[in-house]
């Protein structure tokens, strides 16, 4: 009898098969991998058989039959066409979003396949080599430790039940993979950082844990989400619905740009280099905060996927280290990039923190928006500012100082009842 487990557990089912439908040349790939990884690990001293029970691959309730996890790791081509055969994968190099000029189609073992991919990207990957001194540091349009955990993370999460290849479909400026079946076990795409690890494959996970080819469970997201932040490209973006996910990873490759953040890459790289590593929160809100003036916490909550409480921690810690500098008081807080982290990012930040032009402009609109009011009407607040110039609550209250202090407005109340009269018809009514 399975164990509930194994039964819950695809990747743990037991096939009429036994060692004679392992490929042996697959083994020895294993092991490569694990010696790479782990050189010391006990697992290289056991001989194959032993070795392939203590991973799972074999099972020894059932005199010697493979896993499901076993087939498709070490298993032999034509065994495992017969035993899985809605196993497959598709790579297609795109030319443009309709047409690609190259495809292979692969139902090989899990462990040949994504070398198989690995070697089908890579002559398109180009390199940008960023110089830090003597240090140089080389920055792929797509990270080979990004897209291969992406695709191994596709493996472990499909749905083998369901017909369909894994795809990878490699674009010039994008890299998309997408397997077969939803989300499993209550993630979704707004929190698949924040989740606790869950895997609709189990065995195989372990198996690709233990050989050290993927991270231990739950870290293997965030790792690609700190690789691709840390060499300032998008996060990871996530599509799914319940016959399918994908996961997609942007060059950031344009006709202006190399596909390379430079300032950013060399702030993080620089950062690693003193001794203030930056963790994936850090990144995740820097990176916000590159295009936003500001950001608070309910949507700190959003792009970190964690609770009220966790966001707090996270931001009050960047303020600590000097990241961000907290504005505003309560629940009106905000945060932006500290003045240091601002200056050392200024050509990365798509806008300037408030320029000359930019104040001017708003106080004009805002004197001539109360010139054309009814005298009953004829006063602003933050919240009317914030409307009629697109801005923040923390830059409608800069221009509005401004212009108290310059002497064209005069503040009454206090408060959300605070309201900004024009001087000269206050002075008209004080008469």
């Amino acid at each position: 009898m399975m164990s509930a487990d194994a039964i819950a557990d695809f990747s743990g089912r037991l096939l009429d098969l036994g060692p004679e439908a392992v490929d042996k040349l697959e083994v020895e790939r294993l092991r490569r991998i694990l010696a790479a990884k782990e050189p010391g690990s006990g697992l290289l001293e056991l001989p194959d058989e032993k070795l392939l029970v203590q991973l799972g691959a074999l099972s020894i309730d059932h005199s010697l039959k493979m896993t499901v996890a076993g087939m498709l790791l070490v298993g032999k081509e034509d065994a495992l066409r017969q035993a899985l055969p809605g196993h497959e994968a598709i790579y297609l190099h795109m030319r443009n979003e309709t047409e690609y000029d190259r495809r292979v189609d692969s139902r090989r073992p899990l462990l040949a396949l994504l070398e198989q991919f690995s070697q089908a990207i890579e002559p398109h990957n180009r390199i940008f080599t960023l110089k830090i001194g003597l240090f140089h540091f080389e920055i792929p349009d797509f990270p080979n430790e990004a897209y291969r955990e992406a695709l191994l993370n596709a493996f472990v999460h499909r749905d083998y039940t369901r017909t369909g290849p894994v795809y990878l479909r490699h674009f010039p400026a994008r890299v998309e993979i997408s397997n077969p079946g939803g989300f499993f076990g209550g993630v979704n795409v707004n929190n698949v950082l924040g989740h606790e690890p869950v895997t609709r494959n189990r065995l195989l996970a372990e198996i690709l844990q233990r050989v050290r080819l993927v991270e231990r469970a739950g870290m293997g997201v965030k790792r690609m989400y700190h690789i691709m932040l840390s060499y300032g490209k998008e996060p990871p973006s996530y599509e799914a619905s319940p016959d399918y996910v994908r996961v997609t990873l942007r060059s950031g490759q344009t006709e202006a740009s190399a596909g390379v953040d430079e300032t950013f890459a060399r702030f993080v790289a620089n950062e690693q280099k003193e001794g203030r590593e930056l963790n994936l929160h850090d990144l995740l809100v820097l990176t916000f905060l590159k295009r936003n003036r500001e950001l608070d916490l309910a949507e700190a909550e959003r792009i970190l996927q964690r609770g009220e409480d966790e966001a707090r921690e996270v931001l009050n810690s960047m303020a600590s280290r000097d990241l961000v500098e907290p504005f505003g008081q309560k629940k009106g807080r905000v945060y932006r990039l500290s003045k240091k982290v601002y200056a050392r990012l200024r050509r990365s930040v798509s806008y300037q923190i408030f320029r000359r032009a930019e104040t001017a402009f708003a106080e004009t609109t805002i004197m001539a928006y109360l010139d054309e009011m009814p005298e009953d009407k004829s006063y602003v607040t933050n919240q009317l500012v914030r409307t009629l110039l697109r801005v923040s609550p923390h830059q409608a209250g800069y221009i509005l100082a401004n212009l108290v202090k310059k002497g064209k407005l005069v503040l009454r109340g206090q408060g959300r009842a605070s309201k900004y009269y024009e001087s000269k018809q206050l002075s008209a009514f004080d008469g």
